[in-house]
């Protein structure tokens, strides 16, 4: 079980401030905090009560008793992160996955894991990734339409799903709780194409199994754009050769699929609808528009992973756990989730 002490330094991590920051806000040394963190002096209830309002938690959280174990992360961003956001967005990710832990407990309601075995994930070719990414949605019973809610796709399969406050550089990172069972943790702030590309590109390093000289990263990239958009559905919008693309076309089939205007040229690229050489120009003119950072009209919605809140519901409605204790595991996803009904 985690220390009170331990507790207190996760909770400032997540927080961002450091020893002597959340002493200032307290009115305290930098050496008390210290203190209380290694274990040293055992904090009392009005010092946990003045911790908790510091660090903006339920004073719940010191004392809850799942604690996980997470590998090191691959983190995937545009920009190297600094060491201490990397830090931060592991420690929301382990808050957010204890808590997590703890309803799946309470409710008995652990997914299995759902990946194909590693021998039918073995990739030398790019055809390979596209015979994956087809298995895939038909193992899962996904057809080839778009996919409503990628987040909810994976959690259903075993996948853990989290979303964090992290900095613009951040896309995504994947790692192993408990080495057990996968997480995938992408960014609040993005729009939804960016965030479900990213999800499928981490879906594609959870299983794929390179065989060749091809990279890591060109082929989670290309088991992206198959896992979103099969080869048939592409074909079937675009045609089997294009000589031109109209971005109003795209920006249609951004919305109709969740696929940015940007992965729709790289899918057409990579299935042979246009040449590399248009697809070049293509990315010049983005990038000449300013659209690489911001594409034009209304932008996808953010997904949310429902799986974690319809269980919270589910215990507060039958009495499993209290409104204090939902509200506590709820966490920071009480800006997104609705008060439970009041029940007769």
């Amino acid at each position: 079980m985690t220390s009170i002490g331990e507790r207190i330094k996760a909770a400032r991590i997540i927080a961002g401030l450091s020893q002597e920051d959340l002493g200032e806000k307290m009115g305290i040394s930098k050496m008390a905090i210290s203190k209380y963190e290694t274990g040293a002096v055992t904090p009392n209830s009005t010092v946990l009560i003045a911790l908790s309002k510091a660090l903006e938690i339920k004073l719940e959280y010191f004392f809850r008793s799942t604690s996980v174990t997470l590998t090191k992360p691959s983190y995937r961003c545009r920009k190297t992160l600094a060491k201490k956001d990397e830090t931060k967005i592991l420690g929301k990710t382990a808050e957010w996955l204890e808590r997590y832990l703890m309803i799946e407990h309470l409710t008995r309601a652990k997914k299995t894991l759902d990946l194909p075995k590693p021998e039918q994930c073995r990739v030398k070719t790019a055809g390979d990734i596209e015979k994956i990414a087809q298995r895939i949605r038909k193992e899962w019973n996904l057809g080839s339409d778009p996919i409503e809610n990628v987040m909810d796709i994976l959690e259903q399969h075993g996948i853990k799903v989290g979303v964090v406050d992290a900095p613009e550089k951040f896309d995504a990172l994947t790692l192993w709780y408990n080495e057990k069972c996968p997480v995938i943790v992408v960014n609040k702030h993005f729009p939804g194409d960016r965030q479900r590309y990213n999800l499928a590109h981490e879906l594609g390093h959870l299983v794929l199994h390179i065989e060749s000289d091809m990279e890591e990263e060109a082929a989670a990239h290309r088991f992206a754009g198959a896992f979103l958009v099969p080869e048939e559905m592409a074909i079937l919008e675009l045609g089997k050769q294009r000589n031109v693309l109209d971005f109003r076309e795209l920006s249609l089939l951004k919305h109709k699929y969740g696929m940015s205007m940007a992965a729709w040229i790289h899918r057409a690229a990579d299935l042979g609808i246009i040449t590399e050489a248009a697809a070049k120009r293509y990315w010049i003119e983005l990038r000449a528009r300013g659209w690489h950072k911001t594409e034009p009209d209304k932008q996808v919605s953010a997904e949310s992973p429902t799986l974690m809140r319809l269980l919270l519901f589910r215990a507060v409605s039958e009495h499993t756990i209290s409104q204090s204790r939902f509200t506590e595991l709820l966490g920071d996803e009480n800006e997104c989730a609705a008060e439970p009904c009041a029940r007769g």
